[in-house]
């Protein structure tokens, strides 16, 4: 069991993909925007308007908190902020998150807000991180945020999932700037987040706010191999370092794996724009603590043949495509036969979400974590009731709370745990077929809201642990 007293319970969300309103009261555009209304989006699906969250704030906080939800993760348009390149900020873009922080104390609800989930400006370019200003920028975004909100938000995570976003826009093409096999660039994005990442921090450090800052890491689990071979352990420790070791060893460590720079070189990848001066930033500039998101497990086995690439499958009609990374020479996906897996493929192993967990106590200090996302997609239908029997979701959070329940038993600093996503939203390049929410949304009926069925077994279950 998890004590409730210990513990935040929460769900999430992200600005892009739930609040809609893409131009309204002053909002700049977004690279997603840019790529949605392109030809490069292929679904013809945009954000526009989402599931509106712009106009039901305060519908779905309330519905939160009465599903006993102490806590809430949203994040931040930059371009909601500072709409243009020039440093003004946009006042109303200020007051809108003003009164959802308001509402957020209304209910008692504890903001956990991320500066930045994808949705880099339009003027920074969807290919920004490439670029060394970009550092600057979004220092200075963040340091007005922090001036703005200050200790309204108890917790502030930097960015989320510079790792999967920077592997989903550099190795599969299908994130801005839709780059694929552009292993150069990749790794100087990841990099270049990483000093970002502590230039944001250094700018917090400043003001000497009690809240506590944070950044977004997507599955901190080791990878997972199916034979005990030198060469199978092999592959895992790239795996390990290549995933996740480079994020986690520079936030918390606040420095990089000692052999991730001659991996690379060996890869065949100029490192010229490393420069000391970041290396140290980052070692003096290191978070309070790390989040999470926790779907499914990386299997890897040696590398037998194929170019670097990264594989998602986004179509539910072919849910047999193999998952995952290649990297040339090191490592590439493997598939456990023996394990369930979701519509698109992807596998269920609930006990990755333990692994995780003992990861960081044990390499990382055992730094306190939340888990920032761990949800299920499903497709979803009203019945002539008009609920939503998500039993499947149920099962699916069920089994990986008892992992996280097991690892907090033994001593992981577990502080708070958020399912993807509070209500349904826009999934990326999935859209709107695939929902992950607690919360229906009616998209064709003004976006009415409709509780599911593990909207009300959340609330059950977080009032069970908060009674143990």
């Amino acid at each position: 069991m998890i004590n409730g007293d210990q513990m935040l319970w929460g769900s999430a969300t992200a600005a892009y993909q739930c609040e809609g309103a893409w131009q309204e009261d002053g909002k700049g555009t977004s690279i997603w925007d840019d790529f949605v209304h392109s030809n490069k989006n292929t679904k013809g699906i945009t954000a526009d308007v989402a599931c509106d969250f712009y106009h039901h704030f305060e519908e779905d906080i309330r519905m939160l908190a009465e599903g006993g939800q102490n806590t809430f993760r949203f994040s931040i348009s930059w371009s909601r902020i500072f709409p243009h390149d020039d440093g003004i900020v946009n006042e109303a873009g200020v007051q809108f998150y003003n009164q959802v922080l308001d509402i957020c104390e209304k209910y008692k609800v504890l903001p956990n807000v991320t500066l930045l989930h994808y949705d880099l400006p339009s003027y920074i370019g969807a290919d920004g991180w490439e670029k060394r200003e970009t550092i600057d920028k979004f220092a200075a975004y963040c340091k007005r945020c922090f001036e703005i909100f200050g200790d309204r938000i108890p917790y502030y995570a930097t960015i989320n999932e510079p790792n999967h976003n920077s592997y989903c826009s550099y190795l599969v093409g299908n994130y801005p700037p839709n780059h694929v096999g552009d292993v150069q660039n990749l790794v100087k994005v990841c990099y270049h987040n990483m000093v970002a990442n502590a230039k944001a921090i250094q700018e917090f450090r400043k003001l000497k706010l009690k809240a506590k800052i944070g950044i977004v890491n997507s599955g901190a689990s080791r990878a997972d191999i199916l034979k005990d071979t030198p060469e199978y352990r092999e592959a895992k420790r790239y795996a390990n370092m290549l995933f996740h070791g480079w994020l986690i060893g520079a936030a918390v460590l606040g420095k990089f794996p000692d052999d991730l720079g001659d991996t690379l070189r060996n890869l065949g990848v100029d490192l010229s724009f490393v420069k000391q001066e970041d290396l140290d930033l980052i070692r003096e500039n290191t978070v309070d603590w790390i989040g999470d998101n926790i779907y499914a497990r990386k299997v890897v086995k040696p590398y037998e043949f194929g170019e670097t690439q990264m594989v998602v499958n986004n179509d539910p009609h072919h849910s047999q495509a193999l998952e995952g990374v290649t990297v040339k020479g090191l490592f590439q996906p493997d598939i456990d036969p023996t394990t369930r897996k979701n519509p698109w493929g992807r596998e269920i192993y609930p006990k990755c979400g333990y692994d995780a967990l003992i990861r960081l106590r044990d390499e990382y200090n055992n730094i306190p974590v939340f888990i920032t996302e761990n949800g299920h997609g499903m497709f979803e239908t009203v019945d002539e009731k008009g609920e939503i029997n998500d039993q499947e979701r149920i099962e699916f959070l069920e089994e990986y709370l008892d992992y996280f329940a097991k690892a907090k038993e033994e001593g992981c600093n577990l502080q708070g745990y958020y399912i993807w996503s509070t209500m349904d939203l826009y999934s990326w390049i999935n859209g709107y077929e695939k929902r992950y929410g607690l919360v229906h949304v009616d998209y064709e009926n003004n976006c009415k809201r409709i509780p599911k069925k593990s909207y009300y077994w959340y609330r059950d279950y977080i009032e069970f642990q908060k009674n143990q």
